[in-house]
């Protein structure tokens, strides 16, 4: 589990409720002396939006603790509907479905058809999608920024070296891209910055 990053803010706005949105709460400092301070548990400045797992949330019901209120939330069901062959381990009692990548981006746990799904949220421009057998998703070079904090810097040297070789993108598109300024303080670019010349290399060597 990776700590909570600081960022302006999140990019959860709303829960759901039997499948009803529910407006989440932003971050107001409570008294005089914090105006205009960032919150305390998880960063995010005033007006912004707590990220998952903040023990600040408040519930836009009930307005206590979201951790701990209780208010049966959809997003706070993993899918316990007796299906499950629970054996009496209580793994997941008290564990939250969300938690933080290795990029600092939100991701929360779904049960989709039966089975336990990581969702990623990220703020992800137009030009880093493609469509892939009629799927929308990352192209290549995003990808590849956006797994390269999950990977052995060796794994990585050798994923970005088969993606220059087969075309997927070139190393001036990879240095435009990590340039851009939303780059700047993301992991997964700094470290395929720093393998870049390394892929590259390689790759011309092996043509």
């Amino acid at each position: 589990m990776q700590d909570m990053t600081t960022a302006p803010s999140c990019c959860f706005e709303a829960l759901h409720r039997e499948g009803v949105h529910v407006a989440l709460v932003p971050h107001r400092p409570s008294n005089r002396r914090s105006r205009g301070k960032a919150c305390g548990d998880c960063g995010v400045s005033p007006g912004g939006w707590h990220h998952p797992g903040c023990d600040v949330q408040r519930c836009p019901l009930c307005r206590g603790q979201l951790l701990s209120c209780g208010c049966g939330y959809d997003e706070f069901e993993n899918g316990e509907d007796g299906d499950d062959d629970d054996d009496g381990d209580d793994d997941d009692d008290g564990v939250s479905p969300y938690g933080v990548d290795g990029n600092g981006q939100p991701t929360e746990l779904r049960i989709i058809d039966g089975m336990e799904v990581v969702v990623h949220h990220a703020d992800v421009p137009d030009s880093d999608l493609t469509t892939v057998h009629g799927i929308r998703c990352t192209n290549a070079l995003r990808t590849m920024i956006d797994v390269a904090c999950e990977m052995p810097p060796d794994d990585l040297v050798f994923c970005v070296r088969d993606c220059l070789q087969r075309r997927l993108f070139t190393v001036d598109e990879a240095n435009r891209r990590l340039d851009a300024p939303d780059m700047a303080d993301y992991r997964g670019a700094r470290l395929l910055r720093a393998a870049l010349p390394l892929a590259s290399a390689s790759s011309d060597d092996a043509m």
